[in-house]
């Protein structure tokens, strides 16, 4: 009997247990009421889903982790949606398709796998007060956001900004590191830009924005590349060596600074930057591994510290080009065809299958909506598109 005695209570406090473990297992929430129903769990095991049917406010309280996903598609009457307590997210955080969502509140999440957010055209800013300081891949697209404030990163992976028209500011100053493919495209042409603590850097493209700051910037493994931006002068003072280097179709674009480089593993272009009158502020450039691909209208180059073209070199220039130094001092070291020519009509930029840069279009310039360089292929692209979609 006395067995029995100690063993129904310790049998009863199991069930509770197992009972408030299952309370707290994978949940789909469809009110306001199934998110008070979840007060108690500190953790949901599983996944949280929103459903579409959800509408108005729904605010979650008590949960402070989720070991899987949490997910909102397609509740396009749900107005506001926050979790002041939540931390943590170790699967995907997305919201794709809440029309009428305002209001983004999540006080102390700081850690997430994956940030997915699109389609949430009346979302203008993320109220995340702690900021989201981990996270591997993020992804924000078609919002109302005017700024990235709350995403604090030290380092990141695939990072994917785009088509949100009224962001005028990003400036994620904590990150140093990262380690995928970078991506802004299809914003406010007012963007800037700054990543003012960013050192090292595998694949990194930029379109459509008024400023990109880059000023610690020290290397880049594959592409880095500029595509119809409004800025008139870049810089990168301590970047010293890259793979593809792309600029294309910058119509402002007035000076280029790289003091330090001194290696492009890959193809080096500038194409279609029609305000580009001369480049001569990258002295220290010794190696391009693959081709280089310079045509517009400028008038002069100085590249005096150029020692080795391992794939083409093409020079193309309707200004006024002298290219008595060129033949003189690089020919002799390019492996690939040699051409340099100034005060030409139609200048032509490359062979993109020879040079690893861009394909031309049927001005034989590359256009603005063109395809990244050999840094970054179909495959790559491929990739990053499968791994934000799971």
């Amino acid at each position: 009997m006395a067995f029995i005695k100690f063993l129904l209570p310790a049998l009863a406090i199991t069930g509770l247990a197992a009972a408030a473990s299952g309370d707290c297992d994978s949940k789909t929430i469809q009110n306001q009421g199934d998110a008070d129903a979840l007060a108690s769990c500190k953790t949901i095991s599983g996944n949280l889903e929103i459903s579409p049917k959800a509408s108005g406010t729904i605010s979650i309280s008590g949960v402070e982790r989720i070991t899987g996903k949490f997910t909102c598609k397609g509740a396009e009457n749900m107005t506001e949606l926050s979790a002041s307590k939540l931390a943590s997210i170790e699967d995907t955080f997305m919201l794709s398709g809440l029309t009428t969502l305002a209001t983004l509140k999540f006080d102390a999440l700081s850690q997430v796998n994956s940030i997915n957010f699109e389609a949430l055209p009346r979302l203008q800013q993320l109220s995340f007060s702690k900021g989201v300081t981990k996270a591997d891949r993020v992804r924000i697209t078609n919002t109302d956001l005017v700024n990235l404030n709350g995403i604090d990163l030290e380092t990141v992976g695939d990072m994917d900004i785009s088509n949100n028209p009224h962001l005028t500011e990003v400036n994620v100053n904590k990150i140093t590191n990262a380690t995928g493919y970078v991506s802004f495209s299809a914003n406010h042409v007012e963007l800037k830009i700054k990543f003012p603590n960013l050192a090292n850097a595998l694949n990194m493209t930029f379109r459509n924005a008024s400023v990109v700051s880059l000023p610690s910037l020290k290397q880049t493994a594959g592409l880095l590349g500029f595509y119809s931006n409004f800025f008139q002068d870049f810089s990168a003072p301590n970047l010293t060596s890259t793979g593809d280097l792309v600029f294309n179709d910058n119509s402002q674009l007035g000076n280029i600074s790289l003091p330090a480089l001194q290696t492009v593993k890959g193809a080096f272009q500038i194409a279609n930057n029609t305000n580009l009158k001369a480049v001569t502020e990258v002295p220290k450039l010794q190696t391009i591994t693959g081709a280089l691909d310079f045509t517009g209208n400028f008038s002069q180059v100085d590249l005096s510290g150029l020692k080795e073209v391992r794939g083409q070199f093409n020079m193309q220039s309707s200004g006024k080009l002298d290219c008595g130094p060129f033949d003189k001092d690089v020919k002799p070291n390019v492996r690939g065809k040699y051409t340099c020519r100034g005060g030409v009509d139609d200048p032509q930029s490359s062979d993109p299958s020879r040079t690893g840069g861009n394909k031309p279009n049927k001005s034989g310039l590359a256009g603005p909506g063109a395809v990244p360089p050999s840094g970054m292929t179909i495959l790559a692209l491929l990739g990053i598109v499968v791994r934000f979609a799971l």
